[in-house]
């Protein structure tokens, strides 16, 4: 089931949210609990269990999913007021995943998602995104769609809100630039989706780059930038049947999974303090890991986490 919603501007939304959790997905990258829950699984989003068909109990989503940002969004000031005329726009479709949570797609006009220049100075046009649920600020990410695993059986309102570089929301006439669909999540049973040990498949055809880099937030957390080529991410065949060189990734923080990702950019909100190895692996649509003679397609860096 899909709904899609027209974008919609709403007043005081953006000024008055419960930051149980914040600017962080992160989207995504990741998509939780609140900052001090994530500090258990490193990062972010998805404070309901992330039940992926691998049904590694570690899915707690904390990339691009909900999280709780770090401090970055506590109130950011006034908004970014536009033009009605010269104002972007944004829609919203959400569809139930199988494995339990939802999907989360956005589309935009006049809008530029720059993930590396987040939490520094504003550039008219340039931003990210903040996913609310039930009026409560989750996460900020970086990618079109995002898995957000934290929401149960019943109605929900999602609201994804155009923001600045600086976290600020933009704005026409005092009012957030936002689309908000109400969306009702199936029941869910987990035993439907449980394969045990999570499945592999063999890389068919010549080998795809991956990469990762891990850099620090100006404001809160982190920021993981993928490079990935000779590998087609798919969001809309998530869950589908196998098709060669089409999937997903993964992210893991010292071998616990953060969350499921759609795109190349997340934020992680909080990691554990001391070295964390940060790393990044393909999945294929139907969740099974790739490998390549028998090694899993993954790449890692290391970072060290301050006090």
């Amino acid at each position: 089931m899909r709904i899609h919603a027209r974008l919609r501007v709403l007043a005081a939304l953006f000024a008055v949210a419960l930051f149980a959790a914040a600017c962080g997905d992160d989207e995504s990258p990741i998509e939780a609990a609140s900052s001090d829950d994530v500090a258990d699984t490193a990062d972010t989003a998805d404070e309901e269990h992330d039940h992926d068909h691998d049904h590694d109990h570690d899915d707690h989503d904390h990339s691009d999913a909900d999280s709780h940002d770090g401090h970055d969004d506590h109130d950011h000031g006034e908004p970014v007021e536009i033009d009605a005329a010269n104002a972007p726009t944004v829609d919203v479709e959400v569809d139930a995943d199988p494995a339990g949570g939802i999907n989360i797609h956005v589309t935009t006009t006049d809008f530029t998602v720059a993930a590396d220049a987040a939490s520094t100075e504003h550039v008219e046009g340039e931003g990210h995104f903040h996913l609310y649920i039930d009026g409560d600020r989750k996460l900020r990410f970086y990618n079109e769609s995002i898995y957000y695993p934290g929401v149960t059986e019943g109605e929900v309102e999602v609201m994804v809100e155009l923001s600045a570089n600086d976290h600020r929301a933009y704005a026409v006439d005092g009012e957030a630039i936002v689309a908000m669909v109400a969306f009702d999540v199936p029941p869910h049973d987990h035993g439907d989706h449980d394969h045990g040990d999570a499945e592999t498949v063999e890389w068919t055809g010549d080998a795809p780059e991956l990469a990762i880099e891990v850099v620090e937030d100006p404001e809160s957390g982190y920021n993981a930038f993928v490079t990935l080529s000779g590998m087609t991410l798919s969001a809309e065949a998530v869950n589908g049947d196998n098709v060669a060189g089409e999937g997903h990734l993964h992210i893991y923080a010292n071998g616990q999974k953060l969350g499921r990702l759609y795109g190349t950019e997340t934020h992680i909100p909080v990691l554990s303090e001391g070295e964390v190895e940060i790393t990044v692996a393909a999945f294929s649509n139907d969740h099974s890991q790739y490998v390549l003679d028998g090694d899993p397609i993954e790449a890692s860096t290391t970072i060290t986490v301050a006090s």
